[in-house]
């Protein structure tokens, strides 16, 4: 073996050993790309959680929310804040998107004090109350609520109290008087002191009825009346309550006619439709005139049925008839003189809760009708049970 021989020999294992420790060191690269490639994966997969839990957090709110950098320019808007402000407000100022110097106040405020700023404040002539949190990296995020629903159940809930104070002080005035008046005297006059007794009992049971539509008032708003939907015979239902208002209409000398069509069957609760047809057949007797006429009807159009109750009474002004199913409103000119103001609002959730509606039609003098649709029987359906307004097969 040649000198040149042996310089191949060890140079071609040299280059051998180079290769291999190429080959070895290119292994390690490559193992080392995939944890790369495996820790950027679990990157993104962190930055795409983080993105989806940061839109559910502003998306999620039914207010306008912004997310705004330290000078105040938009970095995120929600869908309502597009909604209300426009779809262009990535890069605009506070100012520029709502032109509000008030609510621009609140957020320098709580920018420059890098504290919680919020105040209530008119925009868009509707009233809003606007809260910004600071955040630690700079920015802050603004949060803008309509107050006008707020406001509204506000009004609602002083007028009920103040509609359910009067509705007390009336009976319980009379109740003091009639006690004091039997009391200084009155008792030795037993015929005196048994028509006051008897106006007491008279004024107490105004009272309980109050109670009780107050309570029943209560229930259907909050969803928990429970009912019991069986298919009914209409007609049958009709003369339920037609014989027992039949006493009431002959001292006036009304007539009460029911022209529903025999065999008209409804899915209904048989005793809460009751207490709505009975509502408005009583106010039709209350408010016809000596010898007039009512007239209870039904038609049935696809799965519908629409019952109606016409009187010829006093009818109701114009102005009043979309209100006259509101709590406690009640028409000067005739519905101001008895009765709670609760009967029509209980029989507007009655119908709302079978997927129907109630309106009222009249002119001034000429008499009024009451129009209601119930749900119509379908072949085959016996018993249901239905709590708010979603039926179930039972």
């Amino acid at each position: 073996m040649t000198l040149l021989d042996v310089i191949l020999i060890i140079t071609v294992i040299g280059l051998g050993v180079e290769l291999w420790r190429t080959r070895q060191r290119q292994r390690a690269l490559h193992d080392q790309l995939d944890d790369y490639a495996a820790q950027a994966s679990d990157l993104t997969d962190q930055l795409h959680q983080v993105e989806a839990r940061a839109a559910a957090l502003t998306q999620g709110p039914p207010h306008p929310l912004l997310v705004i950098d330290a000078a105040s320019a938009i970095q995120l808007a929600n869908a309502r804040a597009c909604e209300v402000l426009g779809n262009n407000l990535i890069g605009q100022t506070v100012i520029e998107a709502t032109r509000s110097h008030e609510i621009d106040a609140v957020v320098q405020a709580a920018l420059s004090q890098v504290q919680i700023a919020e105040q209530s404040v008119t925009w868009n002539i509707r009233p809003y109350f606007v809260r910004v949190v600071p955040i630690d990296s700079g920015g802050a995020v603004v949060v803008l609520e309509d107050q006008t629903e707020l406001q509204r159940l506000e009004r609602v809930r002083r007028d009920f109290v103040a509609n359910v104070s009067h509705e007390l002080r009336t009976p319980l005035a009379s109740i003091r008087v009639l006690i004091e008046t039997r009391l200084a005297g009155a008792k030795d006059e037993p015929e005196v002191a048994n028509r006051m007794l008897n106006q007491v009992i008279g004024e107490v049971e105004a009272l309980t009825q109050l109670a009780q539509e107050l309570l029943d008032l209560s229930t259907i708003e909050a969803g928990q009346m429970p009912m019991q939907v069986r298919v009914a015979d209409v007609r049958d239902v009709i003369d339920e309550q037609l014989h027992h208002f039949e006493p009431q209409a002959q001292q006036k000398q009304i007539a009460l006619n029911n022209a529903v069509p025999i065999g008209l069957r409804a899915e209904i609760d048989r005793k809460l439709i009751g207490r709505v047809l009975g509502n408005l057949i009583h106010n039709a007797i209350k408010f016809t005139p000596t010898k007039g006429h009512i007239t209870i009807g039904a038609e049935s159009a696809a799965d519908k049925i629409t019952v109606s109750v016409s009187d010829t009474g006093v009818g109701i002004p114009s102005e009043d008839l979309p209100r006259i199913f509101e709590r406690f409103y009640k028409v000067d000119q005739a519905r101001g003189k008895s009765g709670t103001g609760l009967g029509l609002a209980i029989a507007r959730h009655v119908i709302e809760a079978h997927g129907g509606k109630i309106w009222a039609e009249s002119k001034p003098g000429k008499g009024a009708t009451f129009y209601f649709i119930i749900p119509a029987a379908k072949s085959g359906n016996d018993i249901l049970t239905m709590t708010n307004d979603k039926p179930k097969s039972k």
